[in-house]
């Protein structure tokens, strides 16, 4: 038999050491594309052994140089495995047995990957840490209730997006993308409304006058303060009249219907189901529209914010719930945006400063842990001040009839001193200090494994570590 001609066959392999699937009479070309970089970088304590494993698929251990499906890295210890970019199932971090987290490319949007054997996939770094100073927040936790603390993943693009030049703006294009130009079928008998137009005018930091944003950035400063604890700033107070103003439009229908009237909290047994609580109201229930009934169960959602739940415990835990959501919606999420934004505003004052050392006075673990902790405060603050009025209110109720206006004056300063209350607690246990801590100490996690991404294959990542810069 004379020599045949061999039929060429490329094959693409991700991690040194897969199989490569060949047939009789081919000449086979192996390529090993670029994988994808997944390090594991955790700080939560001292002398824990974590192990990750892929259960459907394999992992590329970088310090041992094999394919394997698991493996082990101590607290601390900077963890490096290579995946396939089509990599399959998931990856599971455990301690002593026990799965801590669950990690999946549909988990972070990393399916699809480009095949061209050259480009290099999105790495993913999985980082926790703890500042041994101050502490995280959870390190307040008693001993008797351990938690295990969420990691934080982040897959990150090799350039971000706010590094790259701008795009010029195309009336034509953007056109397109405001239009809707799927027909919509009307019911029969529609009217459709002339359309309209809106003129939008470009507003820049520079067409405000300077005065104004100097005095917002300034007015988180103790020497704003009208209190010798120095929390009322004056930013305070005016996060104090949005959280007010909140309450006010998101309560107003029953506010309206209900100022001038009373009403009073009362105990029924009844034959079959025993004792029940009800708000009872003063006037003519036919003359409202919102409160069209005489009385209302005290877990009714239209009586849950005007008594703040009292009657029962489980009545004041639904009305702490409500309120506590309450502080994330309608009014309330835009008072919440507004505080966010003097915080920014407040932070950008800071970090502009720069300190003898060439350092800023403040970076953007600061601006995360100020946000992070304005929110808990929001729901908290809610929450806490629906008890104290529902306590308040089964303690008077039971006995007078209490007029609307003075729940609604009081729901306003409970909820104020609450404010004030937790405000004043942060300082004294530096609760900001330690979530901003915290975010520093993954920030230097994850900064530590761009650069160490950098160093070692700078032709992949060469300007990866830019995205943690401060």
């Amino acid at each position: 038999m004379g020599n045949r001609p061999m039929i060429q066959h490329q094959v693409c392999i991700d991690l040194p050491g897969e199989p490569v699937q060949c047939w009789a009479e081919t000449d086979v070309i192996v390529l090993l594309r670029k994988h994808r970089d997944v390090i594991f970088d955790i700080h939560v304590n001292k002398g824990a052994t974590y192990t990750v494993e892929a259960p459907e698929d394999w992992i590329y251990d970088v310090v041992k140089k094999k394919r394997v499906q698991q493996g082990q890295f101590a607290d601390g210890q900077r963890y490096h495995i290579w995946i396939s970019r089509a990599f399959k199932g998931e990856l599971l971090l455990k301690q002593n047995g026990k799965v801590l987290q669950r990690y999946s490319m549909h988990q972070f949007g990393l399916t699809g990957s480009n095949p061209d054997p050259k480009a290099k996939p999105d790495p993913i770094i999985i980082a926790m840490g703890t500042n041994q100073a101050s502490g995280p927040p959870f390190a307040m936790l008693p001993a008797t209730s351990p938690r295990t603390p969420a990691l934080l993943s982040y897959p990150q693009p090799a350039l971000p997006d706010y590094l790259r030049a701008p795009q010029p703006f195309d009336l034509t294009t953007a056109q397109q993308q405001w239009t809707c130009p799927v027909p919509v079928k009307l019911a029969a008998g529609t009217v459709q409304e002339p359309a309209q137009q809106a003129h939008v005018a470009e507003v820049n930091k520079q067409s405000l006058p300077q005065e104004i944003l100097d005095g917002i950035a300034a007015g988180g400063g103790d020497e704003t303060a009208i209190d010798t604890n120095k929390i009322a700033t004056r930013n305070w107070l005016i996060g104090q009249l949005a959280g007010t103003t909140a309450f006010l439009s998101d309560n107003k229908e029953w506010i309206k219907e209900l100022l001038l009237e009373r009403f009073k909290l009362m105990k029924i047994v009844h034959k079959n189901v025993g004792e029940r609580w009800y708000v009872v109201f003063t006037g003519n229930p036919r003359l409202r529209k919102l409160i069209t009934a005489a009385r209302y169960g005290v877990r009714n959602e239209k009586v849950l914010t005007l008594a703040g739940g009292a009657g029962t415990v489980e009545s004041g835990a639904a009305a702490a719930w409500e309120s506590s959501k309450g502080a994330f919606k309608k009014a309330g999420l835009i008072a919440l945006i507004f505080t966010v934004s003097l915080d920014v505003a407040e932070w950008l004052h800071d970090y502009q400063q720069v300190g003898p050392d060439g350092k800023r006075k403040k970076d953007f673990a600061d601006l995360l842990g100020k946000i992070g902790i304005d929110l808990a405060k929001a729901g908290l603050s809610a929450a806490v001040a629906s008890v104290a009025v529902g306590t308040i209110v089964a303690g008077l109720a039971g006995t007078v009839a209490l007029p609307v206006v003075a729940i609604v004056v009081g729901t306003i300063v409970v909820a104020i001193a609450v404010g004030y209350g937790l405000d004043y607690l942060d300082k004294k246990v530096h609760a900001t200090e330690h979530v901003t801590s915290w975010f520093r100490s993954i920030g230097e996690s994850l900064k530590h494994a761009a650069e160490y991404l950098a160093k070692s294959m700078p032709k992949d990542y060469d300007s990866y570590p830019l995205m943690y810069m401060p």
